[in-house]
């Protein structure tokens, strides 16, 4: 009797513990100001200036989540976004025994331990592989971590350029953001204002400091004090982004098959990545330049397909494979 008591808790204890698996994603709007981020549109930064944005680039790395109680959930050091003006971020940081969050700690930029390796050595999918325009420095000085240029003045005729980048300004910052429950999924959503970027900063001067620890420096102190905060969200982002392109991923929920129809005609699909629920890669190949490409998912549960096309965007679709 003791025995079979001892086997039913020990049922009840893994039934919960599985129930408390969470698929975290991190979600990030780009802003300028109180308006969606566009390039090129103009604003004003706290000093009057007015400003363009025409590149934006940056690295989000050294996650941990704040949980339950305010427990440090620290994430694998390989766990890294580059955030791009061109798309607003959706990643996802893997499942884990959370049920609920508070926060979010990051830094931005690059870990030491990988600011000054080679960008060759990276497969293409990954952030640290070579991009165009560059995010590495040199293997000395290692990656940007922040690259935000645009124009400045009356007219928007004065460029100015910040690259931030440095292992001493590796800076860590925390989020008290508490994530939005979807399912079984948690969403930690954030807004990103680039008028607070080139905060305090006069961009009518012409800056043009590459590493050099001066208007760069007080991007990446903005970036760390004044550019996040808490956001409304792109919950469904991951689930609209494909047919927000043009592309149709079918059926869902699939018995293993997937098509994918691109109706576009200004990008096709060129790659794609399967990742299981986790945040684990499963697969990587290339597609046909093809209206209908036609793939098998030999796993069962809940995947997300990462899309790439030919014009460097990354689209993002969960399918269930029953």
């Amino acid at each position: 009797m003791k025995h079979t008591i001892s086997i039913s808790i020990l049922a009840l204890l893994f039934s919960i513990n599985a129930f408390a698996q969470k698929a975290v994603y991190l979600t990030v709007k780009h802003k300028l100001g109180v308006n969606s981020f566009a390039f090129n549109q103009a604003a004003t930064n706290d000093l009057g200036n007015n400003l363009s944005v025409t590149r934006i680039d940056y690295y989000m790395s050294n996650f941990a989540i704040i949980h339950d109680g305010g427990q440090i959930l620290n994430l694998q050091d390989t766990v890294m976004v580059l955030a791009k003006g061109s798309k607003n971020v959706v990643r996802n940081l893997g499942t884990y025994d959370v049920t609920d969050v508070e926060g979010i700690k990051f830094s931005i930029g690059v870990p030491q331990k990988y600011n000054h390796t080679d960008p060759s050595l990276y497969g293409p999918l990954n952030p640290l592989s070579p991009q165009s325009p560059s995010m590495q420095w040199g293997w000395t000085a290692g990656y940007r971590f922040v690259a935000i240029e645009g124009k400045a003045g009356s007219n928007l005729t004065t460029n100015y350029q910040m690259h931030g980048l440095g292992d001493a300004n590796y800076f860590s910052q925390t989020q008290m953001v508490p994530a939005i429950a979807d399912g079984d999924d948690l969403y930690i959503n954030l807004d990103a204002d680039y008028t607070q970027a080139v905060k305090g900063i006069n961009v009518t001067s012409g800056p043009i400091d590459h590493g050099v620890n001066a208007t760069d420096l007080t991007v990446l102190q903005n970036f760390r004090d004044f550019v996040f905060s808490e956001g409304t969200g792109l919950t469904n982002s991951i689930n609209s982004d494909a047919n927000d392109h043009g592309i149709s991923v079918y059926p869902n929920p699939s018995k293993g098959d997937i098509y994918i129809e691109n109706s576009s005609s200004t990008s096709q699909v060129s790659s794609i990545e399967i990742l299981d629920y986790t945040g684990k890669s499963l697969s990587k190949s290339k597609l046909q330049n093809a209206t209908i490409n036609k793939i098998n998912i030999p796993f069962c549960g809940m995947h997300i397909i990462v899309l790439r096309t030919d014009a460097g965007e990354v689209i993002t679709q969960k399918v269930l494979i029953e």
